[in-house]
């Protein structure tokens, strides 16, 4: 849940755009065969953003010093350390692995059950796994592109691996009590707050994509790209030619 609300904030930069006829694209070739459909929630994610969840983002932001929303943001990203960890094993990563493990433990003591980045402070900075990326460094396809209501881009492996996710993800078995609403109360509370926060953090970026001539294209460029390199984590791209001679040699 977290992580789709997360999704979600990184998403809703969009532009109502005309809908095209095209089935399939070149833009780095991203496979759109939704490409109408998609344009038109595009332009939903944006009209919400626009009448909603910006203005709710800023207020948010008004009444809540910096050092809480920084503290909450910690938090939330310790709590999600767990499924990073598990991807990290499913990759074959040992040595991120263990930075995960080390990260979730010392932000749970020392740093007040992640409210202080202390992992951070000593030297080991974190970063994000999904399932999806697992899938890709499985060898599985991304699939068809689709932008879904609010929860914004994404493609068949990415949504497979949002559900794995949220299946391994121990927060997903906690109860905060024996009230069903209470639980989806404190679900749903944690997880707008998250979405606020990282709504504020990209308020600059979204603002960007708005300006940019095809704002549509843009945004799937974005987001696709974006993937690749955390499928890549970090590490440069492979050049299928590298190893060819240097014509100017001859």
């Amino acid at each position: 849940m977290l992580k789709a609300f997360s999704t979600f904030t990184l998403v809703i930069a969009s532009t109502a755009c005309a809908t095209t006829g095209q089935t399939e694209t070149v833009d780095g070739g991203v496979y759109d065969p939704f490409e109408g459909f998609n344009r038109r929630v595009f332009a939903f994610n944006e009209a919400a953003d626009r009448v909603a969840i910006g203005p709710a983002a800023r207020a948010y932001e008004t009444v809540t010093p910096s050092v809480a929303r920084t503290g909450i943001s910690n938090a939330l990203s310790n709590l999600n350390t767990p499924v990073v960890f598990l991807n990290d094993v499913l990759q074959g990563e040992s040595e991120r692995a263990g930075e995960s493990f080390y990260r979730f433990f010392v932000n749970s003591t020392i740093g007040v059950l992640g409210l202080w980045d202390a992992a951070d402070y000593f030297g080991v900075e974190g970063h994000s796994e999904d399932f999806g990326q697992t899938l890709a460094v499985w060898g599985v396809d991304p699939g068809p592109f689709f932008v879904t209501p609010f929860l914004g881009p994404s493609n068949l492996r990415d949504t497979v691996g949002m559900g794995v996710d949220t299946a391994i993800d121990p927060l997903t078995y906690v109860q905060y009590g024996n009230d069903t609403t209470v639980n989806f109360a404190a679900r749903g509370g944690t997880a707008l707050v998250g979405a606020l926060n990282t709504r504020i953090e990209f308020d600059e970026a979204l603002e960007q994509l708005r300006e940019q001539p095809e704002p549509y294209i843009a945004y799937r460029r974005l987001y696709t790209q974006a993937r690749e390199a955390a499928i890549r984590n970090g590490r440069e791209e492979e050049d299928p030619y590298k190893d060819l001679p240097d014509f100017d040699d001859f």
